[in-house]
């Protein structure tokens, strides 16, 4: 994990790796016992879980497993599901903030390339 800007947030926030956000979808799909088995691979043992989720039942353990990666509570599941680092392009080179995709050539961000688009 590392911190990084997310264009959609306009802020910088803890990116998850494709390990990591393996994780947080297995936990959201199948539930708490994923989550309790990450505790235990750990070694977490005093983990307080939230008595009240400000959102859905169903993205319960999601929010749990990236409370437990990040250590910060995230209440937009959403958000969760675009933080994943490998879904961002390169960095850029004028700004450092990454590319919107792995494809991109121009970054929206501070204009960066767009000398090289072409003008239809």
């Amino acid at each position: 994990m590392e911190e990084r800007f997310c264009w959609r947030c306009d802020t910088e926030v803890k990116m998850l790796d494709d390990n990591e956000f393996k994780l947080c979808r297995d936990a959201w799909f199948e539930g708490k016992e994923v989550v309790e088995k990450e505790l235990e691979k750990r070694n977490i043992k005093d983990f307080v879980w939230l008595d009240k989720v400000e959102t859905f039942e169903q993205y319960r353990y999601l929010l749990e497993m990236y409370r437990i990666l990040t250590g910060e509570y995230e209440s937009n599941p959403l958000a969760i599901l675009h933080h994943q680092r490998s879904q961002f392009g390169k960095d850029c080179p004028n700004c450092n903030k990454p590319f919107r995709t792995s494809r991109a050539i121009f970054c929206v961000s501070c204009g960066y390339g767009s000398e090289n688009l072409t003008k239809i």
